[in-house]
């Protein structure tokens, strides 16, 4: 074929592809090579219709073979290298985008497209510097900046994701795409109502984009609008069914409405899919643990580990999950907690400075409360009282709420505090700084190994003293954190110091104070004197009720035949069933789901006698339920979160409703239920006796801040050169 025909037909096959006209343009270079059947030009450009319509295996054939014959080609070396890429040859992609960029090192697209290949490949800082080279020679390219934008967001550099996005937008404002990764970084800061308008600003472009319509779904949730999220994710599974991540955000919907089964059958379907989604193990260990299977959740959260060893929300709840187990071993457990310390606190003791705080013994102290349970919440009813009781003149107080959620005891808790940081959405970073800008003292945890931990930021100190207490009730195995706050029955003095990296604070009045829910009704009658019956109670998350625990209360229910349980549970709940498998009549078992507060509360007024759950003991449960004159039975562990219903208990003058093992606690709660008259009595005395122990708070909160102050004395002495 003549050089001048050539030319002609590669100008109309070139026009007829960037038409989309791909056949015809394809029949234009086949026209060529019948000719000359190693013409590059053609075969460069069939290669990239062949990779334009997916068959990469036969565009890496022509391009291969047109840079064979004119090697000197940087735009056919790009387009190999993009066929490479796209087959998951990453190492072999980069290579021929440094020979592209050899021979044309001002191509910006060039440098952009090996940042999308080094992307791949988990090299995120050269990524970063490949885009910010494109950007330099083109300033105005969309895909630099929404591929920098991509890498920021995969490590969590979510505000500068965010800027790279809005300038992409800003040069491209009809990327559903773009709008859509706009969308989860905003989630992932916790600004829900932003990410679900860029969610739907994306959905208005591609109105068929199931990621789309499922991260919707995810911002809904995180308002509280969870039937709305349950529709998104369905449609995303209509448009997708086999999307795992559609999967996996159904189920969170569906655990946010309580439906815990239905939850764990849409997790167990996303693993099918998706075998490896550490994402899809973890929150099925988590709805399997709300049903009361800690032994499968255990698993599930070890499987999500391996999936992603980096992962270091599900190593919290393993650890948290292990505590309902009653064969694990408290020196296994321990060195649990050391191995995350080990994993993933001690590589940021890099990212720990000088603190700067002036060491004055008698100065004010700033106090920082860390938590995500500034709400509705049993760590509010003990956290209430120390803010309310607080010395002003003496500690000014710092609340750092890491919770999306707001409710009435929320604005209480606000009422009594100086300073309050909303960080729901700070990365460990920004937290940090902000905890050292504020010139924090101590820094006081509330959540150790709990949801909404921020466990990472005290990994960094950024405070000069570091204590944890209430919300877990045992060592968080960091040596970052200096000292626990506890008491004698928790942690009988010699015997749990070899399990705590903390040091033991025990206070005379307790490890905590506590404010009983205002909702609470006055105490009524022993319901058994009216019924002729007894009826157990059980208000303890199910997570907390284990094997022994289930065979326990049907040798008592065996024990006495007119017995009945009223428990609170889940949907889908086997505790029925599980009953009935150790010959208990169903129709004995009242399970009821979830309740509000106030109507939880007015439970204890059909109920006797309360059986706690072992190895986990209930803290706030038991509390309310003596406040409501409802005794109840225990077994002590060694554990201070084994130990909690004996120190109630003791407190009361009611150690003989504290048991050693199952047997005998079975034999102490028929002995106390056989006797109604001593029922009755308890229940009439059992609330004024709890009040003159609890008091207001004010007894425990001066035991508080003189073990703050002690604290500071002890640290000052050590920087008093300073």
């Amino acid at each position: 074929m003549r050089n001048e025909c050539r030319k002609t037909t590669v100008a109309t096959g070139l026009r007829l592809q960037k038409a989309g006209r791909l056949e015809e343009a394809a029949r234009s270079y086949r026209q060529i090579l019948t000719h000359e059947p190693r013409q590059p030009d053609a075969l460069h450009l069939l290669g990239v219709i062949a990779h334009d319509v997916g068959r990469l295996d036969e565009a890496v054939e022509l391009i291969a073979e047109s840079l064979r014959v004119n090697p000197n080609n940087p735009a056919a070396i790009n387009n190999l290298a993009g066929v490479l890429k796209d087959q998951r040859r990453y190492s072999e992609a980069i290579e021929f985008y440094d020979a592209a960029l050899a021979a044309t090192p001002e191509q910006a697209h060039i440098h952009s497209n090996r940042g999308n290949a080094l992307k791949e490949q988990g090299r995120f800082e050269e990524a970063i510097e490949a885009y910010r080279r494109a950007l330099e020679l083109n300033p105005s390219s969309y895909a630099a900046h929404s591929n920098l934008g991509t890498v920021f967001k995969e490590q969590g550099r979510n505000n500068e994701a965010i800027a790279c996005f809005e300038r992409a937008l800003a040069l491209n404002p009809h990327s559903h795409e773009c709008h859509s990764n706009l969308g989860v970084v905003l989630l992932a800061l916790g600004r829900h109502e932003q990410a679900e308008r860029s969610f739907r600003a994306a959905l208005k472009m591609n109105p068929k984009s199931a990621a789309a319509h499922t991260n919707l779904g995810a911002a809904l949730k995180e308002q509280g609008r969870a039937p709305e999220a349950l529709l998104c994710h369905l449609h995303a599974l209509e448009l997708k069914p086999t999307s795992h991540f559609a999967l996996n955000n159904l189920g969170m919907a569906l655990k946010e409405m309580g439906r815990f089964a239905e939850a764990a059958g849409c997790f167990q379907k996303a693993l099918q899919i998706e075998p490896n989604s550490h994402l899809a193990h973890n929150n099925l260990g988590s709805a399997l643990c709300e049903l009361g299977c800690a032994s499968e959740a255990v698993v599930c959260f070890r499987r999500a580990l391996d999936a992603r060893p980096s992962y270091h929300q599900a190593f919290s709840n393993l650890l948290f999950a292990q505590n309902y187990l009653p064969e694990k071993d408290r020196a296994v457990l321990f060195a649990e907690h050391r191995r995350f310390d080990q994993q993933y606190c001690r590589p940021l003791s890099k990212c720990q400075a000088p603190h700067t705080n002036v060491p004055n013994p008698a100065r004010r102290l700033r106090i920082g409360y860390v938590s995500g349970d500034f709400r509705e919440h049993p760590v509010s009813y003990f956290l209430e009282p120390v803010f309310a009781r607080r010395s002003p003149h003496q500690f000014e107080l710092f609340c750092y709420s890491n919770q999306s959620a707001c409710d009435v005891m929320t604005a209480r808790l606000r009422s009594l505090t100086d300073h309050w940081r909303h960080v729901a959405n700070f990365s460990d970073e920004e937290l940090c700084a902000t905890i050292r800008d504020d010139a924090i003292d101590i820094l006081v945890d509330l959540s150790g190994h709990t949801a909404r931990n921020r466990l990472l930021v005290f990994a960094r100190k950024p405070a000069p003293i570091q204590v944890t207490m209430i919300g877990y009730m045992q060592t968080t195995g960091l040596d970052a954190m200096d000292y626990r706050i506890t008491d004698r029955t928790l942690d009988p003095i010699g015997e749990t110091e070899a399990y705590n990296t903390e040091k033991l604070i025990r206070l005379p009045s307790g490890a905590a104070t506590f404010l009983p829910p205002t909702s609470c009704p006055p105490v009524n009658e022993l319901p058994a004197l009216s019924n002729g019956y007894v009826t157990f109670g059980s208000f303890n998350n199910l997570a907390k009720v284990t094997p022994h625990v289930l065979e326990a209360w049907a040798a008592l229910l065996q024990a006495i035949p007119t017995a009945r349980l009223l428990a609170i549970g889940r949907t889908g709940s086997a505790l029925p069933a599980d009953l009935e498998a150790l010959g208990i009549d169903p129709a004995r078992i009242e399970l009821l789901d979830r309740q509000p507060l106030s109507d939880y509360v007015a439970l204890h007024h059909r109920v006797d006698f309360l059986l706690d759950t072992f190895p986990y003991n209930g803290g706030t449960t038991n509390l309310i339920a003596a406040w409501m004159g409802v005794p109840f039975v225990t077994l002590a562990g060694s554990a201070a979160n084994r130990r909690t219903g004996a120190g109630i208990l003791n407190a009361l003058s009611l150690s003989e409703l504290v048991a050693e093992d199952v047997n005998s606690y079975v034999q102490r709660a028929i002995a106390a239920v056989s006797d109604f008259a001593r029922l009755a009595q308890w229940r009439a005395t059992l609330r004024s006796k709890l009040g003159s122990l609890l008091g207001d708070g004010a007894a425990f909160t001066a035991e508080l801040e003189y073990a703050f102050r002690e604290m500071w004395s002890r640290w000052c002495t050590g920087h008093s050169g300073l």
